[in-house]
């Protein structure tokens, strides 16, 4: 047997011997992986239950919604509310167990591939050595060693087992890099998901939270008597109508002057919807209902039919102006609300918030969840109001700027009557 024979004989042995100890690890890999994957696939079998059940209640509240507003349907809605958003608890807890197994099972793939990867660098470079040592003699004093043709013919072979191994090894290490690479991909996005829903199993904490003390507060307020629902719904109606004239009043004394050019041609598809189902409960400008809802006799933004605690997302990558996530009062205006100047020229607000989740100066993408629907500020019913202003044209000012002492230390989103758009001249047809 020549040298290079030899050679080649040693590496054979060394790549056995490193694939031989691979297996026996990945097989107890194998063993762990594939009771992973089963427990996902229990959890995704949870997620899909409970996602039924939660489009249930969100038929039954879209129903209820439409109801004539007694306090029997009131603390109706409030009932399926509760259970809906506790529903949407358990989903977004298993929807965390389920991303942190498949973290665990991306965890196997990656340390398998960085084994197999050391592997066949260990295999590729003890044949890079081998060659290496068999080349410090000349083919040709090779050739000249040979005492047969089958010692010739067993050179020439070893040569073509040698380019084999070596074009083999070169393939093999190219698609270990791309796997381990696509995995590490892969966890780095497995890892934002779980972040993103423990944030969103936060938020929907304090919703929870706050509708069963406003379910408390009615029946304490009320002591479960219609007339005294009644009452107080007109008084929020009545709240609503003064506040409505007072910020009429401001506005119209309000000298701003609004460049065009500032402002971007309208553009259906320009901005997003901010709920993943849309029903639309009032259009802007002059309505069946605005003559009699506001004093300006127009509304000035669309509301989109939403059950307390519904995501709600930017229409449009921008910066968060302003929020209002604590101080707010019944009868002032958007209550708990967002607002986000874009960069062409337009600002979108989103009002009648149960929670916010952003804060002024953060960085929003088209789609981010900003927080959750509910019914703050001078709604008499959950559902969100979205609106659209030219930017240049809006002023953040206190309610007492108003005339207002009731809703003194509240924000007020201010503009004059140019400034306020149709939402609809920029969003896709429903």
């Amino acid at each position: 047997m020549t040298d290079l024979s030899k050679a080649i004989y040693v590496s054979a042995i060394v790549a056995v011997v490193l694939c031989g100890a691979l297996l026996s690890r990945e097989t107890a890999s194998a063993q762990s992986a594939n009771e992973l994957r089963s427990l996902i696939t229990e959890n995704n079998k949870k997620i899909e239950d409970l996602q039924k059940q939660i489009d249930q209640y969100s038929t039954l509240l879209n129903a209820t919604s439409k109801e004539a507003q007694t306090l029997k349907t009131a603390l109706k809605q409030l009932e399926l509310t509760q259970k809906k958003l506790e529903t949407n608890l358990k989903l977004t807890s298993t929807q965390i167990s389920k991303t942190a197994l498949t973290l665990e099972e991306l965890e196997i793939d990656i340390d398998a591939a960085e084994k197999r990867l050391a592997s066949t660098s260990m295999a590729m470079s003890e044949t890079i050595r081998n060659m290496s040592q068999a080349e410090d003699q000349s083919a040709i004093e090779e050739l000249l060693k040979s005492k047969s043709i089958s010692d010739t013919w067993d050179y020439v072979n070893s040569l073509r087992t040698i380019n084999g191994q070596m074009k083999i090894g070169l393939e093999d290490l190219k698609d270990e890099r791309e796997f381990l690479g696509a995995k590490l991909d892969q966890a780095i996005g497995e890892k934002a998901k779980l972040e993103a829903y423990r944030k969103t199993l936060s938020d929907q904490t304090k919703v929870v939270e706050q509708s069963k003390a406003q379910k408390d507060q009615l029946l304490k307020d009320t002591q479960n008597k219609e007339a005294s629902y009644k009452a107080i719904l007109n008084d929020k109606i009545k709240l609503r109508e003064q506040y409505e004239k007072e910020l009429f009043d401001y506005e119209s004394k309000l000298k701003i002057t609004i460049d065009p050019s500032a402002v971007p041609d309208a553009r259906p598809g320009l901005l997003s919807w901010p709920l993943s189902s849309v029903s639309i409960t009032q259009y802007f400008g002059k309505t069946s209902a605005s003559k009699r809802l506001y004093t300006s006799g127009t509304h000035n933004g669309i509301d989109l039919r939403a059950s307390v605690g519904t995501q709600v997302r930017t229409a449009l990558s921008g910066t968060v102006t302003d929020t209002e996530a604590v101080k707010h009062k019944s009868g002032c205006q958007y209550g708990k609300f967002v607002l986000i100047k874009h960069g062409n020229g337009l600002s979108t607000i989103y009002g009648h918030l149960s929670v916010v989740s952003v804060k002024p100066g953060d960085t929003v993408v088209t789609g981010d969840v900003i927080g959750y629907s509910g019914d703050t500020g001078y709604a008499t019913g959950p559902h969100l109001h979205m609106g659209l202003y030219a930017t240049e044209g809006i002023r953040i000012v206190d309610s007492s700027t108003l005339g207002s002492s009731r809703c003194a230390g509240i924000k007020t989103v201010a503009a004059p009557p140019t400034a306020y758009l149709d939402p609809m001249a920029y969003l896709p047809k429903p």
